[in-house]
């Protein structure tokens, strides 16, 4: 798995070949591509295989999801097979009304508001990807910081969503991951939040790679004590808002 890294006049480049080549250069190859989207202070992130999409949380409705669908689905793929939100703050779920308008969403996953619930051993698959839930537990009471938190892995790569989840959240989910110890990407709970990525936690995880999707906001995100226990554990930290849309590629 690589690390792709963008700039605007490899951009401007595709976008001439697309113009002066045709369609056809547009055909995505069968490889599996992890995109987490900037939408400033929210959550986005695209899992794409061939003409498979699967959307984890959509950002806020100003939060532009749209454009880097609109720069990472394949031309002209307006349907999205699946859609999983975390949880229903607005800064993870806000985009969904108007994405509903724009691309044909087969399914969509959450917790009780709606119609498709994923809980504690839930697993959804398609073409070998599988996406197994960590949290929540079926019948738990609501409590801040709950969000839907899963594994998805495919040949041998693995990514872990944790939404929102807290250090108490962590602390529960510890033993369900027991034998995953060095996943490849960690997206970072809550956009760096001091509430959650507790050392125990990161070290029990052990990403190669953390990736914070956070914007400009007035709640400290991401935390100091945060990037400096990453940074201490020898994690390669990505931000969208340093680094716009991060994209991670199979080889």
């Amino acid at each position: 798995m690589r690390l792709v890294k963008y700039n605007m006049a490899k951009r401007l480049i595709l976008g001439l070949l697309y113009l002066g080549w045709g369609w056809w250069l547009a055909i995505p190859n069968d490889k599996l591509k992890v995109v987490f989207c900037n939408v400033g202070q929210g959550d986005a992130a695209l899992v794409s295989k061939g003409y498979f999409q699967m959307l984890l949380d959509t950002g806020s409705a100003k939060g532009g999801v749209e454009k880097c669908l609109g720069q990472e689905m394949p031309l002209g793929d307006k349907k999205i097979e699946v859609v999983i939100i975390s949880h229903d703050d607005s800064d993870h779920s806000g985009a969904l009304v108007n994405l509903r308008k724009s691309y044909r969403l087969e399914r969509v996953y959450g917790q009780d508001s709606y119609s498709n619930n994923l809980y504690y051993n839930d697993s959804l698959e398609y073409g070998g990807i599988v996406f197994k839930v960590l949290y929540p537990d079926r019948g738990l009471l609501d409590r801040d910081n709950d969000s839907i938190a899963g594994l998805l892995k495919y040949r041998g790569m693995s990514f872990l969503f944790t939404g929102d989840n807290d250090l108490v959240v962590e602390e529960s989910i510890l033993n369900r991951i027991v034998g995953e110890r060095g996943v490849d990407v960690l997206k970072v709970s809550h956009h760096g939040s001091k509430s959650a990525n507790g050392e125990k936690w990161l070290a029990a995880v052990a990403p190669k790679w953390a990736v914070v999707s956070v914007g400009k906001n007035n709640y400290g995100h991401p935390d100091a004590g945060v990037l400096a226990n990453l940074e201490k554990q020898g994690i390669i930290v990505k931000r969208t808002d340093k680094s716009g849309n991060i994209v991670f590629e199979e080889k």
